[in-house]
């Protein structure tokens, strides 16, 4: 028979905790909701880490594969650009494929460094050919065509800061946990 008096259940004269019971209950959404709730409160930057690293692998296997559907108008847009048509053509096979390439190094615990490393190199030559668009160094801005998103050249600018920040962050989570995943290593060796 289980009778309620405060925050306890009373079970056949045992007193069972609220979370105890709610760890009980057959809800699956609910016994995960409170895993990942836990998670996160114990391991903060390693859930910072892997969300960046979620955003980020979402990000290039999106505008990789938006390049691989739409191939034809996404090669013209590369031609249409201030630089000679052949390093536009040249250009339209390279991006997918470093694109989708950079969405599988975030898969992997192994590359995931590297994928950052070589999304902050890739964000700072997109950000530098922004701001050789916007300073006019063409005579004009070149056509929105080869944009992901619809936004104007200035929020382009934005969002590739945005990510290299983000980029800048995850490197830094990455450092620190790996330094104390070793040093919990050492700890446990050397006792």
């Amino acid at each position: 028979m289980m009778e309620r008096s405060g925050k306890y259940i009373q079970n056949s004269e045992i007193a069972i905790s609220e979370e105890v019971q709610i760890m009980k209950t057959p809800s699956w959404l609910r016994r995960k909701f409170i895993y990942l709730a836990s998670y996160i409160k114990k391991h903060p930057q390693e859930f910072v880490l892997q969300l960046l690293t979620f955003a980020l692998l979402c990000l290039w296997i999106y505008v990789g594969s938006k390049k691989v559907f739409t191939y034809t108008e996404f090669r013209a847009s590369m031609i249409r650009q201030p630089f000679e048509d052949q390093y536009g053509v040249m250009l339209s096979y390279l991006l997918p494929a470093v694109e989708l390439a950079l969405g599988v190094l975030f898969i992997f615990e192994g590359t995931k460094r590297f994928g950052f490393w070589l999304t902050l190199l890739l964000m700072l030559v997109f950000s530098g050919y922004v701001i050789l668009a916007l300073r006019d160094t063409w005579g004009g801005i070149p056509c929105d065509c080869i944009l992901e998103f619809p936004i104007s050249w200035k929020a382009h600018l934005w969002v590739n800061g945005l990510i290299t920040i983000g980029c800048i962050v995850g490197l830094l989570l990455d450092r620190k946990i790996r330094i104390s995943h070793q040093r919990k290593l050492m700890m446990r060796l050397g006792s």
